[in-house]
């Protein structure tokens, strides 16, 4: 609904390392809900950022030579600069070692200490430091992490004095909250993997790591540093205000939905309500577990050094170019093999010979038989008939938005693109060029391409939450309010354009890629 309060969040990244493409996916796919709930005239929160008290961020440091502080913010600036060259709209770029952070997480630790949730115990037992996280026998496959399995020395054996957090004190509640609320995670592979875990029991955890020399102080006890997954899920609250403002916080929280990829999905799943149910603050409505972009056979990580530069990337396709490859090759809810020639198939297929393609013939057509302007409209024809419908669904709740809403992002592209279809159908159907040449056929010509014109300027909004740059550019030619301000129910329906008015043409949006010399 119009102005109802929309907050998500991307997970926040490790700063071990420069960032990847598969970084860029997670926030592009967020990044296009923040603006799909913008555009739809909501009030949206979005927050993405960095986890910088990681002790792997701190060995990184020591082996490039580089103090710990200097390093993270140096890697910090990297992802925000990734964040910005992808045109990501964030609300705050959160980073773990901001003051007001270290402040929330201390709250927080101390409410559970008030209620008995916490304690000291000695751990024994297996340790991903790649992961950064805790792990029975039970969750290795053939003794390696499932999601490291190629860093043979990933899993250490550790025996530690730390405090523990009750976690067993929450699996009842647990339950109810997935008994109660079965989307609470999604997709429901994601959400029965959660299922599995609560069935084979839950163990306390630890919540404190011991003699570290990074991370947030234990509150009391400096010879504890609080456990960085616990550091980091709080960020999602230090965000929307908690202890800094009230007024904020209450507007905010609780989160609408976490957009995070399945290594995590415990954390956030488990640890994450739990932690806050014992600090007597509502878990978030949703949270949304992505699949894992694969290339050469390999899930694409920094653990792995299976990269992609994300920055390379945005120069060899286009940055909005490059955000449409990504969702529309790689469905948001599983994993997908990806490789350059893929994506530069689906540039030509889509982009040049579609889309692109597709404005550039009908603004052209509108230049030389309708002197740049939007042509008048008369009877439609059968295939005037097949266009509007396309676009009148894509525009309806059950089209576009009910796709996109899921985070299916894939999906709604595909009805966005079945409006591209129809329109090039109808132009062979209709032959525009042929009609041009008999002035009896003046009328018909003129609603052909009055056809074609709308379902182009339709299009266009539709594409802002995805394509942000190329869709103002595309509403610019046809004429229209800029996406990013135009109220939705105004731009959302067929007709708005107004014969006469003005359209012009411009570059090719997406010049044809053409393969590499042998």
């Amino acid at each position: 609904m119009p102005g109802q309060k929309f907050y998500v969040t991307t997970a926040i990244a490790y700063v071990n390392s420069l960032p990847g493409l598969h970084h860029a996916y997670e926030f592009t796919g967020a990044d296009a809900l923040a603006r799909f709930h913008r555009q739809r005239g909501r009030d949206v929160y979005f927050v993405t950022g960095t986890d910088e008290n990681a002790t792997k961020n701190e060995k990184a440091a020591a082996e490039a030579g580089e103090d710990t502080r200097t390093f993270v913010d140096r890697h910090a600036s990297a992802f925000k600069h990734l964040c910005d060259e992808w045109s990501i709209s964030y609300d705050r770029f959160m980073r773990t070692t901001d003051a007001d952070h270290v402040a929330a997480v201390q709250e927080f630790v101390r409410r559970w200490i008030a209620n008995g949730d916490v304690y000291l115990g000695k751990y024994e037992g297996l340790y991903c430091t790649r992961c950064e996280a805790f792990y029975e026998e039970s969750d290795l496959i053939d003794g390696r992490c499932e999601f490291h399995p190629q860093n043979a020395d990933a899993i250490q054996r550790v025996e530690e004095e730390n405090f523990f957090f009750r976690l067993t004190r929450y699996e009842s509640r647990l339950r109810d909250l997935y008994a109660k609320d079965p989307d609470f995670c999604l997709p429901e592979a994601r959400r029965n993997e959660v299922l599995g875990w609560l069935d084979r029991g839950l163990r306390d955890v630890s919540v404190s790591r011991r003699n570290l020399r990074w991370g947030i102080p234990f509150p009391d006890h400096p010879e504890h540093t609080v456990y960085v997954w616990f550091d980091a899920l709080i960020n999602y609250v230090t965000a929307a205000g908690f202890r800094t403002d009230d007024r904020k916080f209450a507007h905010w929280w609780p989160c609408d939905v976490h957009v995070i990829g399945k290594d995590i999905s415990r954390f956030h799943c488990l640890y994450w309500p739990a932690m806050l149910m014992a600090a007597g603050i509502d878990v978030p409505k949703r949270v949304f577990v992505h699949g894992f972009l694969e290339y050469r056979g390999q899930r694409l990580s920094k653990s792995s050094g299976n990269m992609i530069d994300p920055i390379a990337s945005a120069e060899q396709w286009g940055v909005d170019a490059t955000r449409y490859l990504l969702l529309r090759e790689a469905p948001f809810e599983k994993d997908t093999p990806i490789s350059p020639e893929r994506l530069d198939d689906r540039f030509n297929a889509d982009l040049a010979n579609g889309l692109g393609n597709l404005v550039q013939r009908t603004l052209k057509m509108c230049e030389l038989y309708c002197d740049s302007g939007v042509p008048e409209p008369a009877d439609p024809g059968e295939t005037d008939g097949f266009v509007r419908t396309a676009a009148e669904f894509a525009l309806s709740p059950e089209g576009h938005d009910r796709s996109a809403a899921d985070l299916h992002f894939a999906a709604a592209l595909d009805v966005i693109f079945e409006i591209v279809a129809q329109v090039n159908r109808h132009y062979q159907a209709t032959q525009p060029w042929r009609l041009a040449k008999d002035p009896a056929k003046r009328a018909e010509l003129q609603t052909a391409l009055y056809t074609g014109l709308e379902a182009v300027r339709i299009v266009a909004y539709l594409l802002w939450p995805y394509m942000p740059a190329i869709s103002t550019r595309i509403v610019e030619q046809v004429g229209g309010p800029a996406p990013e301000h135009a109220e939705w129910s105004t731009v959302a329906r067929w007709g708005v354009l107004r014969p006469g008015d003005p359209v012009r043409i411009g570059a090719p949006l997406f010049p044809r890629l053409e393969p590499a010399p042998a």
